[in-house]
């Protein structure tokens, strides 16, 4: 089981990767807002139409949710998706590829600092040095040479991708509370929904009060790349890394996944004709071997498993007293 949960995590990474190269043809011909609106409604309506396919309604599932969950719905929803997509987006377009993804590394610390104050995780000191390592690596990934590291003035660009990888962070905590709740499929559609409906007010208040039209510049290839961003972003890799959550703790799934700049680094050689210098094939060996390192689990000791066993009925006591 713990290894199907470490091959959702590496499918989402690649899935985001490939993600990271498709966002920045996007970012220059279609506004912020337009983008990531267009991404989660496109995703969680496919998801519906697949659940469909599958002869099962969300309406039938809606009912059966209670408060936690709605409330764990929410906040998995806007400030754990679409407001950070919405800060990615707009701070990118602010700032250079370099800068942003340095910043976008901050995401799975906090994942992994959330994860242990809100979900009470804990990992061991060889997994703590695999976190490390991972994260180094993935910066020397980004940082293509001593040349690359000169940094410019975007600095609202910065504070926007930061605040946006944060929330990413904490997204981590409400999927993983809602995985014993309700099944991946409908939870993802759910999420894309519930996210898209927050951003309505938001592309409201662009279109009354802005001082300027929003940007689009539509073409059929545009179209094409929009698409394939929405089928593998927004539909499979976050499926995967939901259901991913399912086998993996947490801090476990954030970890794998600050491996993304070294797909994204793939992707990029690959699409846009890029190059890859020796500095980040170490940083990509380095990030690998890190994974490794956290994917290392010892069986479970009787009185972790006790542990364990407290906390899981520590929530259902709080599910009963809030339903009640």
């Amino acid at each position: 089981m713990h290894l199907r949960g470490i091959g959702y995590a590496f499918a989402a990474a690649l899935m985001f990767g490939l993600g990271a190269v498709l966002a920045k043809l996007l970012g220059g011909e279609i506004d912020a807002t337009i983008v990531a609106l267009l991404n989660l409604a496109g995703g969680g309506l496919l998801l519906t139409a697949w659940l469909a396919l599958t002869r099962t309604s969300l309406l039938h599932i809606l009912p059966a949710l209670k408060r936690p969950d709605w409330l764990n719905l929410f906040l998995l929803a806007c400030p754990g998706t679409a407001l950070p997509l919405l800060f990615i987006v707009a701070g990118l377009a602010r700032t250079s590829a370099l800068e942003g993804g340095f910043i976008l590394q901050a995401g799975g610390v906090a994942a992994v600092i959330f994860a242990v104050l809100l979900l009470g995780e804990r990992f061991r000191l060889k997994q703590g040095m695999g976190i490390l390592l991972l994260l180094c690596g993935s910066l020397l990934v980004v940082f293509k040479g001593p040349q690359s590291m000169v940094w410019g003035k975007g600095g609202l660009g910065d504070l926007l991708i930061l605040v946006g990888a944060i929330g990413l962070g904490f997204g981590f905590v409400p999927a993983k509370r809602l995985v014993p709740r309700i099944d991946t499929l409908p939870l993802t559609a759910l999420r894309l929904l519930v996210g898209a409906c927050t951003l309505l007010p938001v592309l409201a208040v662009q279109l009354i009060v802005g001082a300027h039209a929003l940007l689009w510049r539509s073409s059929f290839a545009l179209v094409g790349v929009l698409l394939t961003y929405i089928l593998t972003n927004f539909c499979l890799a976050y499926l995967s890394q939901q259901q991913g959550l399912r086998y993996l703790k947490a801090w476990e799934m954030a970890s794998i996944l600050q491996t993304v700049p070294l797909f994204s680094t793939v992707f990029a050689v690959l699409l846009l004709h890029d190059s890859m210098t020796l500095l980040q094939a170490g940083g990509a060996l380095l990030a690998l071997l890190g994974g490794l390192i956290v994917s290392l689990r010892k069986e479970t000791s009787p009185a972790i498993s006790a542990a364990g066993g407290s906390v899981e009925k520590a929530q259902e006591q709080e599910y009963s007293s809030l339903d009640s």
